[in-house]
């Protein structure tokens, strides 16, 4: 039997000017999963949805085997944005405080060790930080408490192409023990 990521099963999701129709996907445990739109094809929406920020009117969302999205199962889902959505006035030392009170299996010693990987200042804060770092910024967070789903909202943009490569090479290195799964969205 195939276990599952994440499996969505005819969410609808209606805006005035917008309805997200009944979508169904699966993202099976150990793989990366694209979803490829155009920009307003509802990608904010699905990953919305996904996360339990908006309310559905139709469909169920479920993780790690059929478990209802709630706060415990929220703890092992990293989510990477298009753009920083930490508070620009800190630094990533005083941000890794404040991680540890919010994730239970918050990995402060991993936390540094990918800064110093992505040659992130830890004493910088991030509204001086360029897009690639605070893309890699969000990435080094996202694989610091201890994730079984990354979702990915064009992750490797604004990156150059040495470090988009070291990034891919350790999304591959994360699903590598099948437990791990990457849903990736692109435009």
């Amino acid at each position: 039997m195939e276990k599952y990521a994440l499996e969505l099963n005819g969410v609808t999701k209606q805006y005035k000017d917008f309805k997200l129709d009944s979508i169904s996907f699966t993202v099976p445990q150990g793989s990366i999963v694209g979803l490829i739109g155009e920009n307003g094809a509802g990608k904010s929406t699905t990953i919305n949805a996904i996360l339990g920020l908006i309310v559905t009117e139709q469909g169920k969302i479920s993780v790690f085997n059929g478990k209802d999205v709630n706060a415990k199962t929220k703890e092992h889902i990293g989510v990477v944005f298009d753009g920083s959505n930490y508070p620009d006035n800190l630094t990533p030392e005083k941000l890794g405080k404040v991680f540890q009170n919010i994730y239970a299996e918050w990995n402060n010693k991993k936390y540094f060790e990918l800064l110093n990987k992505f040659e992130l200042p830890i004493n910088k804060k991030l509204k001086e930080f360029s897009k690639g770092m605070n893309m890699k910024y969000s990435i080094a967070v996202a694989l610091s408490h201890n994730s079984k789903l990354l979702i990915l909202d064009e992750a490797t943009s604004g990156l150059d192409p040495i470090i988009r490569d070291d990034i891919l090479e350790m999304f591959l290195d994360f699903i590598q023990d099948e437990e791990h799964s990457i849903l990736v969205f692109f435009f």
